[in-house]
């Protein structure tokens, strides 16, 4: 089969999160299945530059066409305009079996949603999560507005509606999709593997956007209290640059934390399976996560997780880790009780390696284990 799979950004853009990992490992998995694969994506790196021309495609086999974003502000907040795309669809997208869009609110899906199908090939919408115009999430009017114009078509006419959860499931019918053309299939993932072992000092990790969304400040705060009674902790905030981590940088120095907090920049993959291997808990207080990958990715590590309600995960809490309740005073209990408890830590990350499961058969647990009672 030959694959064409449209997503707004694409490594080695990894700065923009779980959207670029998902879409890596899903090209990964077509491509081992003797799939012909093509990306069309943007030139966006990261907040900041552009794919540098010539960069080789990732992973090996798969062909990467990158457009030009008419403005790289733009893309960098959310909206790629890329430039050529409708025209390079409009003459090739009839070569392709199936289109796979990764996004609902691009230019990108739209327009390679628009041009399958007025060839007829079969086009598939996985969101991944991002569906819902919640307020936790900003911008609710211009979500719901772009949804009206050109994102309820996108839905309706797709062939098959990809969702994570029952909430997304809910809103795929709200904007018009035909209930017998929705499919719960969770995000394939290169989940890493083990590590060496964990680190010397007790470490909290925390790895993704440096975004407001995510309340790394919430983190902070209640680290500082864990500090408190436990001196010799480490907290390590892991993502790439951005005018909010300055401003938490500032609150961990109010705090007088100093070289208890490290800001590590963006990881490269390698380094991401090497700290979430070492760390003792990894940590995530988001107001609202479409696409929770990170905490699955340090379950499969066997490393604990302390997870706020918008984490969108109820079912880790006790199992895996603990699902707090978003406070810094919550928060900062939650990772006390873990760095205090190391066999119960251990337990709890042992059983998060099943949770997570390493060949991702489902988005939580797995499921064939849940049938049979296991």
């Amino acid at each position: 089969m030959r694959l064409l799979v449209c997503v707004p950004w694409f490594a080695p853009a990894r700065a923009f999160g779980g959207t670029v990992t998902v879409a890596v490992a899903t090209v990964a998995g077509a491509l081992d299945a003797g799939h012909e694969v093509t990306v069309a994506t943007t030139d966006a790196l990261d907040l900041h530059s552009r794919v540098p021309a010539g960069a080789p495609s990732e992973p090996p086999g798969a062909r990467v066409i990158r457009f030009p974003n008419a403005s790289h502000r733009l893309a960098a907040t959310n909206a790629p305009l890329p430039r050529g795309l409708r025209r390079w669809l409009r003459e090739y997208v009839r070569d392709y079996d199936a289109v796979l869009l990764f996004d609902v609110y691009s230019a990108q899906s739209v327009l390679a949603a628009r041009a399958a199908k007025r060839a007829g090939v079969p086009y598939v919408l996985q969101a991944l999560g991002t569906l819902p115009a919640t307020p936790e999430r900003g911008r609710v009017g211009v979500k719901r507005a772009f949804l009206a114009l050109w994102g309820q078509r996108t839905v309706r006419e797709a062939a098959a509606c990809l969702y994570l959860s029952e909430i997304e499931r809910k809103e795929y019918l709200a904007q018009g999709a035909d209930p017998a053309r929705l499919h719960d299939l969770p995000p394939p993932l290169e989940l890493p593997g083990d590590g060496d072992g964990r680190a010397a000092v007790p470490t909290v990790l925390y790895l993704g956007q440096l975004h407001r969304i995510k309340r790394i400040d919430v983190l902070i705060e209640a680290f500082a209290r864990v500090h408190q009674a436990l001196p010799d902790a480490r907290l390590k905030v892991a993502g790439p640059p951005s005018s909010h981590g300055e401003e938490l940088r500032r609150q961990a120095d109010r705090l007088g934390l100093g070289d208890s907090v490290e800001f590590t920049g963006l990881l490269t993959e390698e380094e991401k399976a090497r700290e979430l291997a070492d760390a003792h808990v990894f940590a995530l207080l988001s107001a609202s996560e479409g696409l929770p990958v990170t905490p699955l990715e340090a379950l499969s590590c066997g490393t604990p997780v302390v997870l706020s309600p918008g984490c969108g995960l109820p079912q880790i809490d006790g199992v895996a880790g603990i699902v707090c309740d978003g406070t810094a005073t919550g928060a900062a209990e939650a990772i006390s009780s873990l760095l205090n408890d190391p066999a119960s830590a251990r337990r709890l990350g042992e059983a998060g390696r099943g949770f997570a499961g390493r060949d991702a058969r489902a988005l939580g647990c797995d499921r064939e284990s849940r049938r049979r009672g296991h």
